[in-house]
């Protein structure tokens, strides 16, 4: 290296070393110093002329020493090429500076130690940052603990449940106020005691049979926990064990809930659910329950003995998959499960054997605890005995008509009886042309056929006949039947018959026993005899419309809604069965029947019939 490269270096060193921002000495091997800069001056106190005159152990805090001079020995020895650490100086004031010293040694070219460069860096400040943030942190920690601990207080002190903390051995170590206001015990009294003391006796014997945290840290337990008024309270506790760092139980936390109420609830379900159960099983009426799937899931004893199959045939079987519905009803049912609502039907099921039944269905949904439709339960009422009945109610309510019917059948008769023996009389005297006679005779003859046929109507056996009929035909017959005992009354009938479809698909003897009833009804209501309307017309649609219309008496309105009731009647020979049955036979036929009537003004008698259409009334 040449000389001027030398200097030039040597020159940029001491520029370097008297600007250079931190503190820096050139130390020698025994510890003298022999020169400084301005910046370690500054941060000790001393002058540059003052420091000469020291070694690096007078301004070393004396705790820092020994690590100082072990370090540097290590680096004489050249077991480090440099070394560095956080000492204290002292200042020449008398207060300590916490600096970060770094040192080297400088060789010559054989490798030989000239001296030491040592590097100080002021740390005071820094470190008077970490500790006020430090302790800033601390502060905040402090806050949040708290706020944590203000939180956890005013949980604990106003939460519903009951809190607890336990040793593993059941003792109470702390307990929530809550225990007051449901078990009527203040905290401090429960703190140091077992609460399975508290605990009814059979309650307590299955846990100790059951056990804890059998499956996991975590356990849930129910059970009755004596009052301080002496009566038992139903809780339900969750309860979860925290171990130390050995894995050690140390204590136990539980959350117990007042669940009464809710065991209550539970309890009057069950009941519930047993009643029904009670009904299903006892009831003498068919009941079969289905669920979402129309699945059968249940069906009583009486199902079993009045339809043939039996529980194990039938339960699990979809209700459409095998024949209790018959192909026709299927569509109708279907959509009567799918409407969801109450519904009531009167119609035909098949038995095991084949043979068919007339049942009432009574179908209406139900639902599980939560209120949501789980399935229908349906009800099939046997109407075979009240069929029979109905029958013999009709066929009772016709001989009663046919007696009343008698007298005038029998003046009707005697007319044309009178006329033939006349007649015969004359035809054996050969006074007259006898062909004339004959002709009257004939007619007469004619006359008394017709009014014992249609009688012998009345009197048959009561047997359903559905044909398609004309309503004005079966009208002209009635009122040829009933013309006499309307002239006995002073009652003209008149008739008015619009063109219009009249055909209607119906049992020709129960019609005519229907009409007959609302004629004569009509005529005893004008005692003093009137004009009896009546009328045929359409109403637009796929029905017609038959009306009885009277001037007589009139019913008032409290009875009017009485009639249909079996035995109610306002004749003084009346069985009260007339208006019954007749209304039940036209709602057979899917018609409707409708009285309206004014005291005094008169009675209208509305019947409504479907019609059968044009192409099928040949």
């Amino acid at each position: 290296m040449s000389i001027d490269h030398r200097l030039a270096n040597e020159s940029l060193f001491k520029q370097a070393f008297k600007y250079a921002p931190i503190g820096m000495a050139l130390v020698h091997l025994n510890g003298d110093m022999l020169e400084t800069n301005p910046a370690i001056c500054s941060l000790l106190g001393y002058s540059e002329a003052e420091l000469i005159t020291m070694t690096f152990h007078d301004i070393t805090h004396p705790e820092d020493l020994e690590l100082d001079c072990l370090y540097l020995s290590e680096l004489l020895a050249c077991q480090r090429e440099t070394y560095q650490l956080v000492k204290r100086y002292l200042h020449k004031e008398g207060h300590v500076i916490r600096a970060l010293l770094a040192v080297s040694l400088v060789k010559d070219e054989d490798h030989n130690p000239q001296f030491l460069i040592a590097q100080v860096i002021d740390q005071t400040d820094h470190k008077h940052i970490e500790s006020c943030l430090e302790e800033k942190e601390r502060m905040r920690m402090m806050s949040k603990l708290e706020e944590i601990r203000a939180l956890s207080l005013i949980i604990s002190e106003n939460v519903l449940d009951i809190i607890t903390i336990a040793t593993p051995d059941c003792i109470t170590r702390y307990i929530s106020p809550a225990v007051r206001r449901l078990l009527g015990y203040e905290p401090e009294e429960m703190v140091g005691t077992k609460l399975t003391t508290l605990w009814h006796p059979d309650d307590l014997e299955d846990f100790l049979q059951r056990g804890l945290f059998k499956d996991g840290d975590v356990d849930i337990l129910e059970c009755r926990i004596r009052h301080n008024e002496g009566h038992y309270v139903w809780f339900e506790t969750r309860v979860k064990m925290i171990c130390d760092e050995q894995g050690i139980v140390a204590q136990v936390v539980g959350i117990g809930r007042d669940i009464t109420m809710r065991k209550q609830a539970e309890a009057e379900l069950r009941a519930t659910k047993e009643r029904l159960e009670s009904f299903i099983d006892h009831n003498i009426d068919p009941v079969m329950m289905i669920n979402l799937a129309y699945d059968v899931v249940k069906i009583n004893l009486a199902f079993e003995k009045t339809f043939g199959w039996t529980s194990p045939e039938i339960v699990g079987v979809n209700v459409f998959n095998f024949p209790f519905i018959p192909e026709a009803s299927r569509p109708g049912c279907l959509q009567a499960l799918e409407q969801r609502q109450p519904y009531y039907l009167e119609t035909i099921r098949k038995k095991k054997d084949g043979g068919e039944l007339p049942v009432m269905v009574s179908l209406f949904t139900m639902r599980d605890e939560s209120g949501i439709h789980s399935g229908w339960a349906v009800t099939l009422r046997d109407l075979t005995a009240h069929k029979q009945t109905e029958a013999l109610l009709i066929n009772s309510e016709k001989l009663t008509i046919a007696g009343q019917l008698a007298a005038g059948i029998a003046h009707e008769i005697r007319n044309p009886i009178t006329a033939i023996k006349g007649f015969m009389h004359l035809m054996r005297s050969g006074k007259s042309e006898k062909q004339m006679y004959y002709d009257i005779v004939s007619s007469e003859i004619e006359r008394i056929e017709m009014i014992l046929s249609e009688l012998l109507i009345l009197a048959k056996p009561q047997l359903i006949h559905s044909e398609c009929k004309d309503l004005r035909a079966l009208l002209n017959q009635v009122t040829t039947l009933l013309e006499s005992q309307a002239n006995m009354n002073n009652v003209q009938i008149l008739m008015d018959f619009e063109p219009c479809n009249t055909y209607v698909q119906c049992d020709e003897n129960q019609l005519k026993q229907v009409c007959i009833n609302f004629i004569k009804n009509a005529i005893e209501a004008m005692p003093h005899g009137g004009d009896l309307f009546i009328h045929l017309k359409s109403n637009h649609t796929d029905r017609i419309l038959l009306r009885f219309i009277d001037h007589g008496c009139g019913v008032p309105e409290q009875i009017l809604a009485k009639l249909g009731q079996p035995f109610f009647t306002t004749k003084e020979k009346g069985t009260g069965l007339g208006f019954m049955v007749s209304k039940k036979i036209i709602e057979n036929h899917h018609g409707t029947v409708t009285v309206i009537s004014t005291e005094n003004k008169g009675t209208t008698v509305e019947v409504s019939l479907p019609t059968v259409p044009k192409n099928r009334t040949n």
